[in-house]
């Protein structure tokens, strides 16, 4: 897709002579977190029949690498230019796609593998406005393993799974910046945003298998014409982010769950325990004013609270949450203390600008 008919070109190669190109991407990568499915969807899991998915790393993912690995479930990446001469954006395009991968099941000794079906791409109209271009682009497709399950016509049953997709946004600023967004995603499984540099900048927070089903016998999607939104979060610091992917690896935790509006507090734990959010929002409130919210990999620790952090602050549940509890000398003491200099040190800075005004 390229923009004004008078200065259509194929997207490839140099800009116009007298204008800049400006070039980027906006990727995102969906996979299944140790321990997302509950109740009886977690059978084949637990049976080894199905696998969860290790975290997609932090920077440079490797989309063809991860898809032949069956390491994740799908990749959306969007790519697109602009160009400017004199500081207006003369033309403009985009490129990019969806693609599945395989899921490889395992019935005693053997392994079947089962390619996904994807769905066309769908590429919004570029919305032009004066200095930027933002592009969108939908793309995902019923994933490789077989998921028995109703629909509301006849035969009143598939075996297909339901459709898992993403919609990312990128909008691109004649001063050469960029950003990516998820503008929106179905509720299973978990879906990680890259920007133009490959680093991950946010995650969804919220998933559901079960909703994801029952949305399914509606047949809700956007090649039906119905979008949801999707709670989006930024992502920790690399201390925080390191520690809890290792913790969710591992399995080693107890659960348990906060409902929407309670603190933090409404969930006691001992003081020689640690919480991981595992889905879900949490907002940190500081003098009852909310200062920031964060999604699933935060770490609260009540053995390294400051003062401060125990006189202002409060965590309280955005949306319903699903916490692990694990014991603090399990971890690795030093990664701990890491995460916690990162918490004080922006609690700090927060501290300081509601001083100053």
């Amino acid at each position: 897709m390229t923009g004004p008919v008078a200065g259509q070109r194929s997207g490839a190669g140099a800009a116009a002579p007298g204008s800049t190109r400006v070039e980027a991407t906006a990727t995102c990568l969906s996979w299944i977190p140790p321990q997302a499915v509950e109740g009886v969807f977690k059978l084949p899991f637990g049976l080894g029949v199905a696998h969860y998915d290790k975290p997609p790393p932090d920077s440079g993912p490797d989309i063809a690498g991860l898809l032949a690995a069956d390491a994740i479930r799908f990749a959306n990446q969007l790519r697109a230019w602009i160009e400017v001469r004199d500081g207006e954006i003369t033309d403009w395009g985009m490129s990019g796609r969806g693609q599945l991968g395989s899921t490889t099941v395992r019935l005693g000794s053997r392994a079947l593998t089962f390619a996904g079906v994807a769905l066309p791409d769908l590429l919004a109209p570029p919305e032009v406005h004066p200095g930027r271009v933002r592009f969108t682009q939908t793309a995902g497709g019923h994933t490789g393993a077989a998921v028995p399950r109703h629909v509301r016509h006849p035969p009143f049953a598939r075996l297909t799974a339901p459709i898992a997709w993403s919609t990312v946004a990128l909008t691109i600023h004649a001063d050469g910046s960029s950003r990516a967004e998820l503008a929106g995603a179905s509720c299973f499984p978990r879906h990680y945003l890259y920007d133009t540099e490959g680093n991950l900048t946010h995650k969804s927070a919220l998933i559901s298998y079960r909703h994801w089903l029952r949305r399914a016998e509606d047949e809700d999607s956007p090649w039906s014409g119905v979008a949801h939104p999707v709670p989006v979060a930024h992502v920790q610091g690399a201390a925080e982010r390191s520690l809890a992917d290792a913790i969710l690896v591992s399995g080693d935790y107890r659960q348990h769950r906060l409902p929407a509006g309670a603190p933090l507090s409404d969930a006691p734990i001992a003081e020689t325990e640690v919480h991981v959010l595992l889905d879900g929002l949490l907002v940190i409130e500081f003098d009852g004013k909310p200062i920031v919210e964060v999604g699933p990999g935060a770490i609260f620790d009540p053995a390294k609270r400051t003062q401060v952090s125990k006189e202002h602050v409060t965590v309280r549940a955005r949306t319903p949450c699903r916490l692990a509890v694990l014991v603090r000398d399990h971890l690795d003491s030093d990664a701990l203390l890491s995460v916690a200099t990162e918490k004080t040190s922006r609690l700090q800075a927060y501290a300081a600008n509601a001083t100053h005004h």
